[in-house]
């Protein structure tokens, strides 16, 4: 039932302009969804991706006009507003997820498709922003080639429509426009203060989480209540406004959002700031008025499209041919979605609460839909038995190993051989995740019953004690701190520990140094040898591991995707000549940097598996039949007993071990 009007409350809530449809708000709209389309399909916008915080500043705005003019005519319904949205929202988007998810059934893996499924779920209930909060990880898929990833942005307009009305129900309270406007401001101004601030600490939440981009919606929502500027300072107000989205266009997505989301949102506030006459930057957006309307269906579409055609192509770029065919593809589908779904459905056919009840019942079938897809693991049964061991990222990284507390680290770790605690010999693998990649590899050619492993994994032994690197994950530098106090620690009480296992990626640390922009290899080369240095021991031996050949994605993703027998572009899982040099180059520097320090110091052996994986002309990507890699740059830890063995012996790591230290009492020593 509409509310009852409160003669002082909801009077104050009266705007300067009153709801009509205005043709430059829509060429807005143009601007903001073509900007994306571009930056997603690779032209050189590199700021293209602010159109979204353009939308939601337009969103905030329109919502707005509409919600004040209800109240204050005392006409406010929360089930008709939300009938509104949902005849606005769901019907396009419904149908797109619904779509995805049937054609992910033919193009992706058991994984991959589990995880589209849960995506899908997540956006139907409009909270796909946590999703992908919590699943853009090193180990999740790539976020570029989530066909859903897009749909965070509306999950954020969506929880802003949960609160939104309410508050302004609340404001309505404060009894005139210009106190509502100060309301407004001060919400605005304190909420981008706080986003700024947060940006420093935690990037990703910044950017996926509402709260942080709710300011954004708030300074829309204030332009309802600001009275309209004289003529010709609107005219200059939009020009300043065309000039700040333009340079919007210029920022990198590394420096995003933090202070640089406000070049894009005041130049969309003073382009959508209400004027009491027609200006010529008003009539100019206006003529891109048709490519506004379609708008939301080309944003739900476009990225679907591109990342589909990416996977077909197995993970490769298309073509700049390609790209436009993709993009022609998308405004047609956006044109009949505009057409024979969004329309029909925004003419009001039921009443308000029926609208809402069946756009509940619409969203609890797709999510039960997800849901079995993910429940069923991705239906595996579509993948033939000889590409079981390779249908997801998940299997892939399979491999069962007890984890144990160890006193000294406070924690429980990842422990394989003898018991850590009685073990008369023990191996430490200290380093990130290519440390854990390692571990079944050391596990197939242990040959010592009473020698126990320790996998002390989550950060490279370089770092954490004089050096660290730039990270986007607040947490990543303190615990690095603890992982090193921790393992200096280990290190020196226990003398039990006569092997230290030390891989990690180490072409990507150089350049990420803290500080040593110019200079990152010769900090990584200080702080390593300082540790071998501070914790060497009688009989002790350490073994530095260089890294796996770093592949292209589409060699790997063309192996997956063969294994599989999904609906994919015929390709080669081989590394060639070319691509065999470039990868190879790769590790040169890093390598000789380990060599250069196992040369140095006593007790110290360097293993290189590029070296013994990759020649001039090709590289070894596959072994007794099986694919070695789970991705680029990771071995898979499913492999075949025999093959991890003869994994091992290949790279040299069996011959180094067996140099270093025996493997059984009474062994042979060098």
């Amino acid at each position: 039932m509409p509310q009852q009007p409160l003669e002082d409350g909801f009077a104050g809530m009266e705007i300067c302009t009153k709801p009509g449809y205005r043709p430059d708000i829509d060429g807005l709209r143009a601007v903001a969804v073509l900007s994306v389309l571009a930056f997603h399909y690779g032209a050189p916008i590199r700021g293209g991706f602010t159109g979204v915080d353009v939308f939601f500043v337009i969103s905030g705005f329109l919502i707005t006009q509409v919600l004040a003019t209800e109240i204050a005519a005392g006409t406010f319904s929360v089930v008709a507003f939300y009938d509104r949205r949902m005849r606005r929202i769901l019907p396009a988007l419904l149908t797109m997820l619904a779509t995805v998810l049937l054609a992910g059934r033919l193009l992706l893996s058991p994984g991959d498709y589990a995880s589209l499924a849960k995506s899908t779920a997540a956006a139907a209930f409009g909270v796909s922003n946590f999703f992908f909060h919590g699943h853009t990880g090193y180990f999740d898929q790539a976020a570029d080639l989530m066909p859903l990833l897009h749909t965070w942005s509306l999950a954020v307009e969506e929880q802003f429509y949960l609160v939104w009305p309410l508050l302004l129900l609340v404001l309505a309270a404060v009894g005139s426009r210009i106190p509502i406007a100060a309301a407004l401001a001060a919400i605005v101004v304190v909420g981008c203060a706080g986003s700024i601030i947060y940006f420093q600490y935690d990037q990703k939440a910044a950017f996926y989480m509402a709260l942080p981009r709710a300011w954004e919606l708030a300074l829309g929502a204030l332009l309802a209540f600001l009275p309209a500027p004289p003529r010709t300072v609107g005219e200059i107000v939009a020009v300043v406004g065309f000039i700040l989205i333009g340079i919007g266009f210029t920022i990198s997505p590394d420096k995003f959002p933090g202070q640089f989301a406000l070049y894009p949102c005041i130049g969309a506030a003073l382009l959508i700031w209400p004027r009491a006459q027609s200006t010529i930057s008003s009539r100019i957006l206006g003529l891109l008025a048709p490519i506004g309307l379609i708008s939301y269906s080309l944003y739900l579409w476009h990225w679907p499209v591109w990342v589909y055609f990416r996977i077909y192509i197995n993970n490769g770029s298309p073509s700049t041919d390609e790209s436009i065919a993709l993009a022609i593809v998308s405004i047609i589908l956006a044109i009949l979605s505009y057409r024979y779904v969004e329309q029909p459905f925004r003419k009001r056919r039921w009443s308000a609460p029926r609208t809402v009840s069946a756009g509940l019942a619409c969203i609890i079938t797709l999510f039960c839909a997800s849901m079995y897809v993910d429940s069923a693991d991705g239906l595996p049964q579509r993948i033939p038995p000889g590409g079981q061991a390779m249908r997801s990222l998940e299997v892939m990284w399979d491999w069962p190993c007890n984890e144990v507390p160890i006193d000294v680290l406070r924690g429980t770790y990842c422990v394989f051989g003898h018991p850590w605690q009685t073990a008369k010999r023990k191996t430490v693998i200290w380093g990130d995740s290519h440390a854990q990649h390692f571990a079944p590899v050391l596990d197939a050619i242990n040959r010592d019953p009473e020698r126990s492993f320790l996998v002390f994994a989550g950060c490279p032994a370089a770092l954490g004690g004089e050096i660290f690197i730039i990270n986007f994950d607040p947490v990543y530098k303190d615990r690095c701190k603890r992982f090193h106090l921790g393992g200096m620690k280990l290190l020196k009480e226990d003398p039990s520990i006569d092997q230290v296992i030390l891989p990690s990626n180490w072409y990507e640390l150089p350049w990420r140094i803290e500080g040593h922009k110019e200079d990152g290899l010769p900090a990584v080369t200080r702080a390593l040898t300082n540790l071998i240095r501070t914790t060497s021991a009688p009989d002790r031996h350490f073994v530095l591991i260089g890294m796996v050949p770093h592949l292209p994605a589409e060699v790997v993703e063309c192996a997956i995707r063969s294994s599989t027998q999904l609906l994919r572009r015929r390709c080669d899982s081989t590394v060639r000549f070319a691509d065999a040099v470039a990868v190879k180059q790769l590790s040169v520097a890093t390598d000789a940097m380990l060599q250069d320090i196992a040369t140095s110091l006593p007790n110290v052996a360097a293993v290189l598996p590029s070296e013994e994986l990759c020649r001039n002309d090709a590289c070894d990507v596959y072994l007794n039949g099986e694919f070695l890699y789970r991705d680029v740059g990771h071995i898979r830890r499913n492999l075949r007993l025999q093959t991890r063995k003869d994994f091992a012996a290949k790279i040299g790591l069996t011959a180094t071990l067996a140099a270093i230290r025996p493997s059984l009492p009474g062994a042979k020593t060098r």
